[in-house]
């Protein structure tokens, strides 16, 4: 990832991140109104799910930084254990939202692949990283990162949706995968490259 393309990725994790929090300062109903019924329904799933997904995703830009690696990497592992649990909570919390959902059936299925996928590939590369197997570490935990990113794209797919009348609701039929499945797939075509050139078992 080249400096510019890191510093966007940072930013825009952590914009999202801060403002996926504006529950704690605002009303539900001004800060978030499509999620009451769910506060409402599932409290603990609800707000494990705003809490520790906006963690998760402020903390992934810090797990691609070279420099925290090697210069820190007694933090880098504290840091990266944190976005882990981070991760399956959010993960878990999303799945159990889903009997509230109030989208297609289509849209839940997005979501639960998503929320599947985000603790599955999290536990991989947690064991991975426990075996000093860091290569399939790195490679699970971009994968896990780019599910973590969805967060963002969610939003930028969400906002020219709602612009044209949409609500939210309704914007999930193309959010619930437009928000992940590109970014998997950029992340497998990335790793496929790095195989081709990397000794065989090196990813």
């Amino acid at each position: 990832m080249s400096r510019i393309g890191y510093i966007l990725f940072f930013v825009s994790c952590l914009l999202v991140a801060l403002t996926s929090l504006r529950f704690l300062v605002f009303p539900m109903e001004q800060a978030m109104g499509w999620m009451n019924h769910h506060v409402a329904a599932a409290p603990v799933a609800a707000y494990g799910h705003m809490l520790f997904g906006p963690l998760a995703l402020a903390l992934a830009p810090l797990q691609f930084s070279a420099g925290l690696r090697r210069r820190r990497p007694a933090l880098h592992r504290i840091l990266g254990r944190i976005a882990a649990v981070s991760m399956v909570i959010a993960g878990a919390a999303a799945l159990a939202l889903l009997p509230g959902f109030k989208g297609t059936l289509f849209a839940a299925a997005g979501f639960a692949a998503l929320g599947g996928l985000w603790i599955g590939f999290t536990l991989i590369a947690v064991q991975a990283a426990r075996a000093r197997d860091l290569a399939r570490h790195r490679a699970f935990m971009m994968r896990a990162t780019a599910l973590s990113f969805g967060a963002v794209m969610l939003r930028i797919l969400m906002a020219p949706l709602m612009a044209r009348g949409w609500t939210v609701v309704e914007t999930y039929d193309v959010t619930a995968w437009g928000c992940w499945l590109p970014s998997l797939l950029l992340v497998e075509l990335w790793l496929a490259r790095q195989r081709k050139r990397a000794p065989a078992g090196a990813l």
